[in-house]
């Protein structure tokens, strides 16, 4: 009678084990099958040049600028020429700049008041600064962009 309990013991353990091994097989070929066969076209590619923002300096690959305290900060397509725009707090005053020379018809906000200042950078670089405001903010505004415009310099 022993005999046949450990021959039933011994059974119950070499069908555990083939249970488990049974599970992890069908678990690791499940895992297996959320794997990306190659990686992502959208991975292997940066999508423009890097742009670093940091102690209210704006640094991008043609330009740097001082970013004005409280003001956000959008950044151009990946695409496009460097750009940057600053938008003051207001949420409707904005400081663009914009590597290469760009007409006013291009870049006027409509509805508000629009100057356009093209620069020439130590480089030779052409950044065009531009600044739209209402008229009850400009004066509030302009200084900051007198400071953000005489700040712009090449990288």
């Amino acid at each position: 009678m022993s005999h046949k309990t450990f021959n039933a013991k011994t059974q119950r353990r070499r069908d555990a084990k083939l249970f488990c091994l049974c599970i992890l097989v069908m678990v690791s070929v499940f895992i297996s099958g959320c794997i990306p066969a190659a990686v992502p076209d959208n991975l292997d590619d940066t999508p423009g040049p890097a742009i670093v923002i940091s102690n209210s300096l704006y640094e991008g690959a043609a330009f740097t600028a001082r970013v004005p305290d409280g003001w956000r900060v959008i950044t151009s397509e990946a695409q496009a020429p460097q750009s940057v725009i600053f938008v003051a707090p207001d949420d409707k005053t904005l400081i663009r700049l914009i590597e290469g020379e760009v007409e006013l018809s291009e870049v006027e906000v409509e509805g508000q008041r629009n100057e356009l200042y093209p620069l020439t950078l130590a480089d030779g670089t052409t950044v065009t600064a531009v600044f739209s405001s209402q008229a009850l903010s400009w004066a509030t505004y302009w200084g900051q962009f007198e400071s953000v415009r005489d700040s712009v310099s090449s990288r």
